[in-house]
């Protein structure tokens, strides 16, 4: 039994559509069951996400870069069907009690510990096919200024996200928090790679990337020299033998001229 975690930055659109998600007003319904949507609930700020992260905005005056198009954070929380259902993991829909209460439990718990305020939604699901939370964060960090110190939102800045391997990280805690439930931690990636990027700072990878464009672009420069010599080549085998043709008329020209000089100068003298 694997414990599940996914985090995705979404802007306000996306937000939007996932207020209506959870009211159950868009997308695909094949697999909620109605009879048992009034058990879903949620904590925050207010029931619908898209209030809570403006009432965040307003309460704390946390500032969006307009260039960050994507500033909010949504993680998902969930485990194996096999922990929710032992025995019957093809069974959708269904769960025992109690090893979802101590689950709800301890992962909101665990949110709450992680992101505290940020954390402005968080909406558990058990109406779809395996139980799961939703959580809205709204990641800030306190910008220091000459004169005073601002929030701001950020996801590359914010505590949770700032550090290399932070996704890594947050599903080594959840799987922690969880850990007495017996819910493990799923796949992760090897120790060597984990340390080879840990090793890297933001200026080694923006290097890294600036060098694998730069090589790309070499690439593209190369192969625009490749098409266009084609291309000259392929127009003088066009033109070449027009000019061969026209060379050939002028001769022929020149000759006949020459032959028509001949007779008229020969009529002449008879």
């Amino acid at each position: 039994m694997k414990a599940v975690l996914n985090i995705e930055r979404i802007g306000f659109n996306a937000l939007k559509a996932h207020a209506q998600h959870e009211r159950r007003e868009i997308g695909d319904q094949t697999h909620t069951d109605e009879t048992r949507t009034h058990l879903n609930a949620s904590i925050g700020l207010d029931k619908c996400p898209e209030a809570a992260v403006r009432k965040y905005l307003d309460q704390t005056g946390a500032k969006i870069d307009k260039r960050n198009e994507k500033p909010i954070t949504r993680v998902l929380l969930s485990a194996s069907p096999e922990y929710f259902r032992p025995g019957r993991a093809d069974q959708g829909g269904e769960y025992d009690k109690d090893r979802l209460n101590p689950w709800l439990r301890e992962s909101v718990k665990w949110l709450k510990k992680e992101f505290g305020e940020d954390a402005v939604h968080i909406s558990t699901h058990l109406d779809e096919t395996t139980p799961h939370i939703h959580a809205v964060i709204v990641p800030t960090y306190d910008k220091k200024t000459k004169r005073r110190t601002v929030k701001q939102v950020s996801h590359h800045k914010h505590p949770a996200f700032a550090a290399l391997n932070s996704y890594e990280d947050l599903h080594d805690k959840y799987a922690a928090a969880v850990q007495h439930l017996d819910i493990q931690r799923g796949d992760k990636l090897p120790t060597e790679l984990r340390k080879e990027r840990r090793s890297r700072t933001k200026k080694e990878w923006l290097n890294g990337r600036m060098k694998a464009a730069s090589a790309q672009l070499s690439l593209l420069d190369g192969e625009i020299r490749r098409h266009l010599g084609e291309k000259l080549r392929s127009l003088q085998q066009t033109f070449q033998p027009r000019k061969k043709q026209e060379k050939d008329r002028g001769a022929a020209s020149a000759a006949l001229a020459q032959v028509r000089s001949k007779t008229k100068a020969r009529g002449r003298s008879r």
